[in-house]
């Protein structure tokens, strides 16, 4: 094929008629969950829900995220892993690149997509984002080099009970001379935003986006009785390649592919293990070894 002059100017209109302004308004507003099951407390939410929820563009698109801070503290934003290439003060790293949202006030992100990936977006000052301020933020690519059925989202979280100052007071305390991170009181999964049992079709491959969205803990996610096959690392696509388990520190983000079985008979388990060698004790009651039910069939063994 030649690439003469119309054919360049064709698929240059072709690119910009796809690309669109996608726009999130987001309040950011306190909100009460319990998501381990153990411990209600306050968390950090938008439009009064939490969890946030998951963002989804295309490459060449405009994201404009509009965010009014209806917090008691100041708070910027950070999309994590985007480039930002001559829009620093895009990037959220407070009073570094952008100074505080003030509370009451409002800001603008704007971000040009120019890449396809797997990131995440979260608050940028202090431990905020521990207080649930967090989501993933998924730049899908038109022109998927991966064949594959379905695409999936998986995050994974450590999670406290004390809110984010409480844990800078702890970890900066004289009564901590040896500088020991404070430990999670628990974890969770989610597959596409919610817990329990993620429900497969037979003979079908997905796209795990697994998304390490903790504080502190790396994780090692593996699927009983299935392989797994990297394609994507920190943003970045990479040649396919076998493993049977992947590891996650935190704000690391791995895409895999899975083919599910030709068979219902039984259903089977996923794990995401704490590494709890990066912790300094472990506390009596940790649940550190996460499991959850790939679901073929309900009542299947």
């Amino acid at each position: 094929m030649k690439w003469g002059p119309r054919l360049v100017i064709g698929t240059a209109l072709a690119l910009c008629v796809a690309a669109k302004n996608v726009v999130h308004y987001w309040d950011l507003t306190y909100a009460q969950a319990n998501p381990d099951g153990l411990f209600e407390r306050r968390v950090i939410g938008v439009n009064g829900v939490w969890p946030p929820p998951t963002i989804h563009a295309t490459l060449n698109d405009t994201l404009t995220i509009e965010v009014r801070n209806s917090l008691d503290d100041a708070v910027t934003i950070h999309a994590h892993g985007l480039l930002n290439n001559n829009t620093s003060y895009m990037d959220g790293a407070f009073m570094i690149t952008q100074c505080g949202i003030p509370p009451g006030a409002n800001f603008t992100y704007v971000y040009e997509l120019t890449g396809c990936s797997t990131q995440w977006i979260h608050a940028h000052k202090d431990l905020m984002y521990v207080d649930g301020l967090r989501a993933p933020l998924i730049v899908h690519n038109p022109n998927e080099p991966h064949k594959y059925d379905k695409d999936v989202v998986v995050t994974l979280e450590d999670w406290y009970h004390q809110e984010s100052p409480e844990l800078i007071d702890q970890y900066f305390s004289w009564k901590n001379p040896g500088g020991a991170e404070p430990v999670p009181n628990s974890a969770f999964v989610r597959v596409d935003g919610e817990e329990g049992p993620w429900k497969v079709e037979t003979n079908t491959t997905y796209r795990l986006r697994l998304v390490n969205m903790s504080a502190l803990s790396t994780f090692h996610f593996a699927i009983e009785g299935h392989s797994l096959k990297v394609i994507e690392v920190d943003g970045v696509d990479t040649e396919a390649y076998e493993v049977t388990n992947v590891q996650l520190s935190a704000a690391q983000r791995v895409s895999v592919l899975v083919t599910t079985l030709n068979t219902t008979l039984n259903n089977y388990v996923y794990h995401a293990d704490m590494d709890t060698d990066m912790f300094d004790t472990v506390p009596d009651g940790l649940v550190y070894n996460l499991t959850g039910t790939i679901e073929y069939a309900s009542g299947a063994p």
